[in-house]
């Protein structure tokens, strides 16, 4: 899942509504679909359909050729399997997560990408199986400064860029991911490595935009 991806998420209910927000603000564009859509979003990044997801043609307007991920976050598991294996149908390559409340739904990670429990995770769990490895947030941080583990694009903004001109104020580069290594200002960020980078909320979608290809 690449940064410029569209996200579609089904379900705005606590987990859906969260997830939805973080990804808009970091400056993701985001579909949520929901039935009876509850509450509000802050900026312009997402649009709501009010619809059933799992009415073939309320997915497919939802879902267009940007899209890389579809996210079933309703609370009904069998609702959110077959959003996403209908899912499935409208584009190749479109990852899927479903929210599952059975914690034997592993065996459900044969018709989906990857599941989500939200009983035994945060919603930072639900948001790092929505975007995949490339950068995900610690789930274990509280409040409101986000760690991300991040890997440095060959041709992005950062690459081979001093940390004090590459990431904007309110991050910092911790270390090399692996905790080896501990980054200074001077330190060049190294294309294809990973790094922990701790930031403020407001500028997470920033430090993301400078990590990653354009």
């Amino acid at each position: 899942m690449t940064d410029t991806e569209h996200v579609v998420i089904a379900g705005s209910g606590r987990v859906g509504h969260r997830v939805a927000q973080h990804f808009a603000d970091r400056g993701r564009s985001v579909t949520v679909i929901d039935p009876d859509p509850v509450g509000e979003f802050e900026g312009d990044d997402v649009e709501t359909v009010q619809g059933d997801a799992t009415k073939p043609s309320v997915l497919e307007a939802a879902i267009t050729d940007q899209t890389g991920v579809v996210g079933a976050l309703t609370d009904k598991e069998d609702t959110n399997l077959v959003v996403c294996m209908a899912a499935k149908r409208y584009a190749t390559g479109l990852r899927t997560v479903a929210r599952i409340e059975d914690r034997a739904g592993d065996e459900y990670e044969a018709y989906v990408d990857e599941v989500y429990f939200p009983e035994r995770a945060s919603v930072r769990a639900a948001v790092n199986a929505l975007t995949g490895s490339d950068v995900r947030t610690l789930e274990e941080v509280t409040g409101e400064l986000e760690v991300l583990d991040v890997r440095i694009d060959y041709d992005a903004p950062a690459a081979g860029a001093v940390v004090s001109d590459a990431l904007p104020e309110g991050s910092v580069v911790i270390a090399e991911s692996g905790g080896h290594v501990a980054v200074q200002h001077s330190t060049k960020l190294i294309e294809g490595r990973r790094y922990l980078i701790a930031a403020d909320r407001d500028v997470v979608g920033e430090v993301i935009e400078q990590c990653r290809s354009a």
